[in-house]
């Protein structure tokens, strides 16, 4: 199964102090056994290294999350053209959602495949654009085809 993964998806299976660790930990899991190609931005590693490492306020942890995510074969880290920023940025105008998050959105749109972000607000200013799945949708096993 192919999914494209938000950086909250990330750190929440990163961070055993997150609220949402339970829930995001089997996605990350299932990265890990070749279950779930990942598509992400490459903006999303250069996120989740950063808060990662406020949280944990450790520099050698978040180099050692860059250097373990960056080299997962699983996860396909995607470049930031020119097209991908103009295409976010009418989504952006579209649905008023931060950079990161479009641009996320935006990776979804372009490869027609289900978002997994775990962002409330980004669930229901979206879901007329495209579909998503929330970390409780996808661990109860609920997929939609497309």
């Amino acid at each position: 199964m192919k999914l494209v993964i938000d950086t909250n998806i990330f750190v929440s299976s990163l961070d055993p102090k997150d609220i949402f660790h339970a829930e995001c930990y089997p996605i990350l899991e299932k990265i890990l056994a070749f279950e779930i190609e990942a598509l992400c931005p490459s903006l999303v590693l250069v996120e989740v290294t950063c808060v990662l490492r406020r949280r944990t306020n450790s520099e050698n942890l978040a180099i050692a999350i860059y250097k373990n995510l960056a080299q997962l074969p699983a996860i396909n880290w995607l470049d930031i053209t020119l097209e991908v920023a103009e295409r976010s940025s009418m989504l952006g105008s579209q649905t008023g959602l931060r950079g990161g998050d479009v641009i996320v959105l935006q990776v979804a749109e372009q490869q027609g495949i289900p978002l997994c972000p775990n962002i409330d607000i980004l669930i229901i200013k979206c879901l007329l654009l495209l579909y998503h799945c929330h970390p409780t949708d996808f661990l109860s096993g609920f997929v939609n085809s497309h």
